[in-house]
C-alpha cells in the first residue's frame, strides 16, 4: 500500500521552484522556466522501506502575489508538508520566507493545528554553486531556519541531484513522523486488559495441550 504525501513548494520568483521538481522528477536539469500556472507533480519513491505516492505542487509567484487570499489557504490546506525555497543570490528571496511561514502556521492553525511545530517545512538555500554572488551567507540561513522550526539545506539545484533528493525525503521523513505523534497514545487501562487476555488464552491454550 502506497502511502500518499502532499507537498507544497513555494518561494520568490527565479528562486528555482520548478527547476527543484523537475530535477528530482526526471534527474535532469533545464534551468529556464516562466510558467504561469501551478503545475503538480506526481511520482512513486521509496523512503525508509516504505513506498510514497507523492505529489508536488509548484505554486509560481506570480499567483502567490495575485491571487485571493482564500486560494492561496486552500493550496496550504492542501498540503501535508512545505519547502520553502531562496536564492543566496536574491537577498530579498531571503526576506521573503518569514511572511511565507507566518501564511503557512496562520492557514494551519485556522484548522485548529495545536502547533507550527506539527507542519513539516524545510527551509531550501539554492545556488550554492554561485559563491561569487552570494547575498545570503550559509549562517543567516541556519538562524533563520532555527528561529522558524524548519529543517534547513543549502544545495545546488544545477549541480546535485542527490542533494535535491535528500532535501525532499527529509521533508517527507519529517511528515511521518509529525503524523505518528498525532496519533493517540491507547489508553493504558485498554491495553493492559489486551495484554491479560491474551496470556489467560495463551495459558488456557498450553493446560489443553496438555492434556
Amino acid at each position: 500500500r502506497m502511502v500518499p504525501v502532499k507537498l507544497l513548494i513555494l518561494g520568490a520568483q527565479n528562486t528555482g521552484k520548478t527547476a527543484l521538481c523537475v530535477r528530482f522528477i526526471t534527474k535532469r536539469f533545464i534551468g529556464e522556466y516562466d510558467h504561469k500556472k501551478e503545475v503538480t507533480y506526481r511520482c512513486s519513491r521509496t523512503v525508509d522501506q516504505e513506498t510514497v505516492d507523492l505529489e508536488i505542487l509548484d505554486l509560481p509567484f506570480k499567483i502567490l502575489l495575485q491571487s485571493s487570499e482564500a486560494s492561496i489557504e486552500s493550496s496550504i490546506r492542501w498540503a501535508d508538508g512545505f519547502l520553502l525555497l531562496y536564492s543566496i543570490t536574491q537577498r530579498s528571496s531571503f526576506l521573503e520566507i518569514p511572511r511565507l511561514k507566518t501564511l503557512i502556521d496562520q492557514t494551519k492553525q485556522s484548522l485548529g493545528s495545536p502547533s507550527c511545530a506539527l507542519f513539516p517545512t524545510v527551509l531550501v538555500a539554492n545556488k550554492a554553486d554561485l559563491e561569487v554572488g552570494r547575498k545570503v551567507t550559509t549562517e543567516e540561513g541556519q538562524k533563520l531556519a532555527k528561529d522558524l522550526g524548519c529543517g534547513f539545506r543549502e544545495l545546488s539545484v544545477a549541480e546535485a541531484v542527490l542533494s535535491v533528493e535528500a532535501a525532499i525525503f527529509q521533508l517527507i521523513r519529517c511528515d511521518r513522523l509529525t503524523l505518528d505523534q498525532q496519533r493517540p497514545l491507547p489508553d493504558r487501562r485498554s491495553y493492559m486488559l489486551t495484554v491479560r487476555h491474551a496470556l489467560t488464552r495463551k495459558l488456557t491454550r498450553s493446560k489443553t495441550m496438555q492434556w
